[in-house]
């Protein structure tokens, strides 16, 4: 582990996180906040003790989250991708005319 570490109590457990280049100690702890939010509620939902199989639901349903925001990001640049080309083509038609 490196001097930049960041270590945080999670569910009980005191853990050491790696760091991550670009995000501030209060970026870091809104991460961890929101993994042990995760976990609470997968706890409450499914009434599971085992924290392995906690730990998996709770990297699955980030991992779901992700893909769904990763899915959107590009139908929305396809979206921008097409509006521009829309664009672009208006005014070439507009330039020709003027010509």
């Amino acid at each position: 582990m490196s001097d930049n570490d960041f270590e945080a109590k999670v569910r009980g457990r005191n853990m050491k996180f790696p760091a991550v280049d670009g995000l501030m100690e209060i970026e870091v702890r809104t991460i961890i906040g929101q993994v042990e939010d995760k976990i609470a509620a997968i706890e409450e939902k499914l009434k599971i003790a085992d924290t392995s199989k906690i730990a998996i639901l709770a990297a699955y349903d980030f991992a779901v989250e992700l893909y769904n925001l990763k899915q959107k990001s590009e139908t929305n640049l396809e979206a921008d991708s097409k509006k521009i080309d829309e664009v672009v083509a208006r005014l070439e038609r507009s330039l020709e005319k003027e010509e």
